[in-house]
């Protein structure tokens, strides 16, 4: 699973930074959105697909594996957590940068 959700934030960087250069906002916030905004995205889509449907489908007599899962729940909700409270900052800038155009 990793190397997927790796895959899927390299594409959604390339794709994102494109995007942002089309609209003429560039640098270090640019990068900032980039790469927390693709993380976000990959985490999310991780939940959506593996993790909570996984947790769903668990029998409660696993409880060493639904604990396992509920711990990689929280990790990966702490990460969407923490890059989104990292990119606050700059997306209020691509913000006030879109208004202006």
């Amino acid at each position: 699973m990793a190397d997927l959700t790796t895959r899927r934030i390299m594409e959604l960087q390339s794709r994102l930074r494109i995007r942002l250069a089309e609209l003429g906002f560039e640098g270090v916030q640019a990068s900032n959105v980039v790469h927390h905004l693709a993380e976000i995205t990959a985490l999310a889509q991780d939940l959506a697909i593996d993790s909570v449907p996984l947790f769903l489908e668990l029998s409660p007599a696993h409880k060493q594996a639904l604990t396992e899962v509920a711990t990689h729940l929280k990790r990966d909700l702490d990460e969407i957590k923490d890059a989104i409270q990292d990119m606050e900052p700059d997306l209020t800038e691509l913000l006030k940068y879109l208004q202006q155009r």
